[in-house]
């Protein structure tokens, strides 16, 4: 028998988990957030701990290289390598609290490997207590990874590393045994051997080791010496020396307050330079961002507002956490921070961000960073490589200065940021290593860096660890006799090389698995695309501005991504599908693979990656080329047909409304169409909004001569016109000549669905009139968010033209229009009778690239209206999504994930939802009515919509 067939059948007879030997999978697992590319040969993602324990025996046994992975948000290439990989991250998830102390707190507690750090401080806050070391990819991070790293982050200056809040671990070894691994050093008689590898070597480790807080490159044998103990060994092997099963960690009350000081400089040395003053305000954080990432926040949609405490545009900034016991001391503190700062040298401005909003605000954009420099246009892009040096902070200013010397020397430079409290600065070269100049590059400065790393006494990694990218170099960084104490180290835990090989010792050389191995081939790639993608450089770069970082694997706020958070599977995030693409365009396949449409078929096009995912990743745009590209030679559902023709059979529906209705309450007729037999279809009103347009009696005369293009969406105004008429009768309230759009629909169907080549024809054949209409007119409003995003977005990269940019820039949401223009609605506006209770949930697209200010705004402003926006991610619908029969139990899902429990969290509050998709939902699973914002509006002024 195969020898992976055989291993494939032992799995299956001995574990309940998933068992995924398949080639899509072996794609999406071959990369991480480095630069690497190493197909595994399978994947196992076990359910619970037994499946855990018996994969591991099982591979083992069989001598299957063993590769741990939690989110997958490696930078150095720890987690893919080629082996059996073993995710944690969807089911081992299990927190258990230890004993209470006597304020009722727990100070310890038990997770399993595939605990997400977010959630483990999610559910340690309701006890005000946390786990110490925050990365800045909390939201996917797992304990595991973070063990098998020695994770830090941004307040390690504070509370150290993972190392600090370990105590104890249960591991399985090479030899198939279990031990739980505490303090004290244990009798084993492996044990006994590492301690003689210990004292044999102990004179040339003190030695050689830096002594500064933030270094994890090599084995930690330095803080072994003390008591013998294995746990700093452990913790931060990468996955090298054993499997981690369970941790126990831990705990550490959480801050009562924190607040912000920004100094803002006229040079990266200025703002180093003031470092040690800033050291001196006892902070629990310092953070460095040059101009560059700056700049990138400023322009990225999701990070915008983040900076509106800097002022103009300085070459640097540093962000100081102070902490406190209230919001008066932490004010205080900043006050006199502050003055300080003043008379610094270079200093441009600085500023003080107390408010909580405002101060999550700006450390999102911190964490940002990684994926942030990926926007960047060109063939040079940040690569992770010498991103994780460490140094003394006494002498980084100087250091700083010395690596900016090595990149110019070499023809480049880097963006510069990161934990500069600790001297542990994220440095990116900017290269393409796509071309062997860059490569040779590569190579040449790493070379430089190792030598000025040592000369500082620092270490070449601070955070990230060694992984693909740096073991090679640990030999340099080490020398020979620790060097080989690490190997024997290796020998005597894992003389198999079975766990995650080739990670500190006895790696391959650094530019050896790169993800670009075949990057002759890839300007060969042509994929005919209707979307244009000039910004980007092309289509393949639009993929590639996918870094793997992992941002959309995050499960809490915000929207992205909804498919993922039901189905917690990695070929379900936008980096699976981006991942997709881009294999096989490296691989010269086109993007019509029926694999690829696999991964692609559960993206719910709801545009949140655009604006959550910090380096704009579309994969709303993908999909539909894929689409284009996969039905130009594959049948289509039938489903898809109602959405190539959704303007036209609305139209005919309406006619006979009651026929049309009656027709739609068969289940055999939703089964004919292809969607659920469960799924009610919109019902057609008794009349139309363009019936009841035409037939209006309209104001004798405008009160200000300005006119307003309305945009009637092809669907609500044949099932809501309520929402139409309430549009236009607070437009004419507002003296307002109100016109229909010339164009009666946006195409966002046939987009979604992949009528690309229909919908970009429909684009040239309506631009040129509705432009014309909108030039005269104040704005062109529409109420459906779907269809006013398609016209500020789509429209303009499906067809570049003056038409299409002069429509984009005029296209409002009415809720956005309202909000300024509320001092034209406040007088019309009749005194508060009682109070009103309303819940806002935002439509997908109206979240992505509009924002829900607007609304908010407007509804603050009715007489009595007390307003709560939900943070409800995707209601699950999406257009015709929801409605399929295939994707029907998924949308139910989804729906199930944040929006329905709020609404049932919110039982007597009004629902406000734009998105005619959101109010079809939460009517079909709540049955709780729902009305779109204008209509509220309307009601709220007395207007009869009806």
């Amino acid at each position: 028998m195969d020898r992976f067939a055989d291993l494939q059948k032992h799995l299956q007879k001995h574990t309940q988990a998933e068992i995924r030997f398949d080639s899509t999978t072996r794609h999406l697992y071959s990369t991480d957030a480095s630069i690497y590319q190493v197909p595994p040969l399978g994947v196992v993602i076990p359910r619970t701990a037994e499946d855990l324990q018996s994969t591991l025996q099982i591979a083992l046994e069989q001598k299957i290289p063993i590769i741990p992975r939690g989110g997958g948000t490696s930078l150095s290439g720890q987690s893919i390598g080629a082996g059996l990989i073993i995710d944690c991250s969807k089911y081992l998830q299990r927190i258990q609290f230890g004993e209470l102390d006597s304020q009722g707190r727990p100070t310890e507690m038990v997770v399993q490997p595939g605990v997400v750090l977010d959630d483990l401080n999610r559910a340690a806050g309701k006890y005000q207590m946390q786990f110490g070391p925050e990365v800045a990819t909390a939201n996917r991070a797992t304990l595991g990874g973070m063990i098998g790293n020695n994770s830090a982050g941004s307040r390690s200056i504070v509370y150290g590393r993972t190392i600090d809040h370990v105590l104890g671990l249960k591991m399985m070894f090479a030899d198939g045994t279990f031990q739980q691994i505490g303090k004290l050093p244990a009798v084993a008689e492996r044990n006994k051997n590492f301690q003689k590898i210990l004292t044999g070597h102990e004179t040339a480790i003190r030695a050689v080791f830096p002594k500064i807080q933030r270094r994890v490159s090599g084995y930690n044998l330095v803080d072994c010496l003390p008591d013998n103990s294995l746990l700093p060994l452990l913790v931060g092997s990468e996955g090298t020396l054993g499997f981690t099963l369970e941790a126990r960690l831990r705990l550490i009350p959480k801050p009562k307050q924190r607040g912000l000081i920004v100094p803002q400089f006229s040079s990266m040395r200025a703002a180093l330079d003031a470092l040690s003053l800033c050291l001196e305000s006892k902070p629990s954080a310092v953070e460095l961002m040059d101009a560059l990432l700056i700049q990138l926040a400023k322009k990225q949609r999701g990070l915008a507002d983040s900076f509106q405490v800097v002022t103009g545009d300085p070459a640097a900034l540093l962000i100081v956490e102070l902490v406190g016991d209230d919001g008066a001391e932490v004010a205080d503190r900043s006050e006199k921070l502050e003055q300080r700062l003043r008379s610094v040298p270079g200093l441009t401005d600085v500023a003080s961000v107390l408010q909580n909003e405002e101060r999550e605000k700006l450390w999102n954009a911190r964490r940002s960073a990684v994926p942030l420099l990926y926007s960047i246009p060109g063939k040079r892009k940040p690569i992770t490589f010498v991103e994780d040096t460490a140094v003394s902070p006494e002498v980084l200013p100087q250091f700083a200065d010395d690596f900016r010397e090595i990149l110019k020397r070499h023809g480049t430079d880097g963006a510069f940021y990161g934990h500069a409290s600790v001297g542990c600065l994220h440095i990116r070269p900017l290269l393409d290593i796509q071309r062997n100049e860059d490569l040779n590059r590569m190579t040449a400065i790493m070379e430089d860096i190792t030598s000025l790393v040592r000369s500082y006494k620092g270490s070449l990694s601070g955070e990230h660890g060694d992984g693909l990218v740096r073991s090679s170099w640990n030999r340099k960084m080490f020398g020979d006799e620790v060097y080989g104490a690490f190997q024997q180290v290796k020998d005597l835990f894992d003389p198999g090389n079975l766990f995650n090989p080739g990670k500190i010792v006895n790696g391959p050389p650094m530019t050896e698995n790169l993800r670009y191995a075949k990057a002759e081939k890839i300007e060969l790639i042509t994929v005919k695309t209707q979307f244009d993608y000039s910004k980007q450089e092309g289509f393949f770069n639009s993929v590639e501005l996918c870094n793997g970082s992992g941002v959309c694997r995050k499960t809490q706020n915000g929207t992205m991504c909804p498919s993922y958070r039901a189905t917690r599977d990695e070929k379900d995030t936008p980096r699976g599908r981006a991942n997709a693409l881009r294999h096989v365009m490296v691989d010269q396949q086109p993007i019509s693979e029926r694999w690829v449409h696999e991964v692609m078929d559960l993206c719910l096009s709801c545009k949140a990656c655009k604006t959550e995912c910090p380096s704009n990743v579309d994969v709303a745009k993908m999909k539909a080329e894929h689409q284009a590209a996969y039905y130009a030679i594959h049948s289509r559902p039938r489903s898809h047909y109602a959405a190539r023709y959704v303007d036209t059979l609305n139209k005919l529906g309406s006619l006979l409304p009651s026929l049309s209705n009656w027709l739609g309450s068969f289940s055999f007729t939703r089964r004919i169409a292809g969607f659920h037999a469960d799924r009610p279809l919109p019902r057609f009103a008794r009349r139309s909004f363009f019936s009841w347009f035409r037939r209006r009696k309209t104001p004798l005369k405008p009160k200000n001569g300005k006119s307003i293009v309305l945009f009637a969406d092809c669907l609500t105004s044949y099932t809501e016109p309520g929402i139409g008429r309430s549009t236009v009768q607070i437009l004419e309230l507002l003296g307002y000549t109100v016109e229909l759009s010339s164009v009666k629909c946006c195409g966002r169907a046939k987009i979604s669905k992949g009528f690309l080549a229909e919908a970009k024809a429909a684009v040239r054949a309506g631009a040129q009139a509705l432009a014309t209409q909108a030039a005269t007119a104040e704005a062109i409003i529409g109420w459906e968010p779907s269809c006013v995003v398609a016209l500020q977005d789509e429209w303009t990269e499906l067809l570049v033209s003056p038409e299409t940019k002069a429509i984009a820039a005029k296209t409002w949401l009415i809720d956005d229009w309202l909000a300024v223009h509320l001092k034209e609605l406040l007088p019309h506006w009749p005194a508060a009778a009682e109070k009103k209770s309303v819940v806002l949930h935002g439509h997908c697209h109206q979240k992505a690239m509009l924002g829900t200010a607007g609304p908010v705004q407007v509804l603050k402003a009715i007489p009595g209206c007390e307003v709560k926006l939900l943070d409800t991610g995707c209601c699950g619908m999406a257009g015709m999504f929801g409605y399929e029969k295939e994707h029907y139990e998924l949308s139910k899902q989804i729906a199930e994930l944040s929006v329905l429990p709020q609404l049932r969290d919110n039982p007597q509050a009004t629902v406000i939802a734009d998105g005619t998709s959101c109010r079809h939902q939460i009517s079909d699973l709540s049955q709780r009515p729902s009305m779109h914002l204008v209509e509220w509006v309307a009601s709220n002024l007395n207007l009869d919509s009806k």
